[in-house]
């Protein structure tokens, strides 16, 4: 099954003052027409081995769609799968070792046949408890140089899986705690060479290295505890000052007005964080930032971040999206930039180089349209290029 979709959009900047980078992105539309809504599970990722990244959404508990940019402006839709277990997480890698790109949602993997363009992927049932699940991260928990996969759900808790060398077969699962509704971050928070895991207002210490105990901290600031979605986040972790630790990065993303900042690891060992909120040019309540990507989109090798408002939980205005420049490398003087301001909005927006130019686009699409929006009310699915290299 496939769908030839058409794009066409705008083009939009952002400055600020004297010496802030000037970012310029064109928005176009790579579906006008996605059908339904709750749809999540995002990944771009080059399925067919044409050398161009392939953008992957899947609706919560069925179907899983991918595009492939035919041309310029000219996307086809392909059913990836049907039957999704996962909400919102999704994660697209290599499962079975055989050079072609698989898909994980919730305790199913999809195998790509590598025959993606003529045919849906195989599907495979690793846990067939697993399901609602909010976070799905890849990394090697182990530390064995094989790749692990995290999730957590609102109706199970964080864990990891093992991926065993036949991945048709049931995957080990170990536990790390507690979940909330969405907040996996991974990184070496503590410094001793280990994964850990951090979750919202808390972090699980990886304490036999392997992943096998975990010793939790519940000294993380952020996160509002409030209903329907308590403590809801996006996290990274990575070293944003450039002082060798690892520091976080997290939004509130399923609240109205909620906050956007970097903590700081204090001590380099996770003891203590200092929460250092993102600037806004304004004081207009914003809808909730249901995306997060940390990256460098100016290409001057530091760490930006990029967010966007939700449609479905908007604020007081038409959804905006923003780029925080990290204007002085280290986290000391972040610049808000409005990259587009179209009345469209974005939920679980991912990046990549697209266009293949050099420089990171970002493609994103709806959980629930607002009936006011610039598409005539209907979902849709939104490229916006980088023009920082404009070949």
């Amino acid at each position: 099954m496939k769908y030839i979709i058409m794009a066409f959009g705008l083009a939009c900047w952002a400055t600020a003052s004297a010496n802030a980078a000037e970012f310029r992105f064109r928005h176009s539309f790579i579906d006008r027409d996605l059908p339904g809504s709750s749809w999540a599970q995002t990944a771009l990722s080059d399925l067919d081995k044409d050398g161009s990244l392939d953008y992957i959404t899947g609706q919560t508990r069925s179907r899983v769609f991918w595009y492939r940019q035919e041309s310029p402006g000219r996307w086809v839709r392909h059913l990836l799968g049907e039957q999704s277990p996962s909400d919102v997480g999704g994660a697209a890698f290599d499962v079975d070792g055989d050079g072609w790109t698989d898909f994980v949602a919730g305790g199913a993997w999809y195998r790509n046949t590598g025959r993606p363009r003529t045919e849906p992927f195989e599907r495979v049932v690793f846990d067939k408890d697993l399901a609602a699940v909010h976070d799905l991260m890849v990394a090697d928990v182990d530390g064995d140089g094989r790749t692990d996969i995290l999730t957590m759900s609102d109706k199970n808790n964080l864990r990891w899986y093992r991926i065993p060398s036949e991945p048709r077969q049931p995957w080990q699962r170990f536990d790390i705690g507690p979940s909330v509704h969405a907040g996996i971050g991974a990184g070496d928070i503590d410094g001793d060479g280990d994964l850990d895991v951090a979750r919202s207002n808390m972090w699980f210490e990886n304490a036999d290295g392997k992943g096998g105990r975990w010793i939790a901290h519940t000294n993380i600031p952020f996160g509002n505890p409030k209903q329907p979605y308590p403590l809801g986040t996006h996290c990274v972790v990575l070293d944003l000052d450039r002082d060798s630790d690892a520091d976080l990065v997290m939004s509130e993303n399923e609240i109205k007005g909620g906050r956007i900042g970097w903590l700081e690891n204090i001590d380099s060992k996770g003891g203590a964080w200092k929460l250092h909120e993102l600037p806004a040019s304004d004081s207009t309540p914003r809808g909730a930032y249901h995306s997060l990507i940390v990256a460098d989109f100016d290409n001057d090798r530091d760490i930006d971040v990029f967010s966007c408002e939700m449609e479905g939980i908007p604020g007081d205005r038409q959804p905006r999206w923003f780029i925080w420049e990290n204007a002085d490398a280290k986290g000391g003087r972040f610049i808000e930039h409005v990259i587009l301001d179209a009345q469209l909005g974005g939920h679980m927006a991912v990046a990549g180089d697209v266009d293949r130019d050099g420089d990171l686009d970002i493609v994103s699409k709806l959980w629930r349209s607002r009936k006011d929006n610039a598409n005539e009310g209907k979902n849709h699915i939104d490229l916006l290029e980088n023009l920082l290299i404009d070949k």
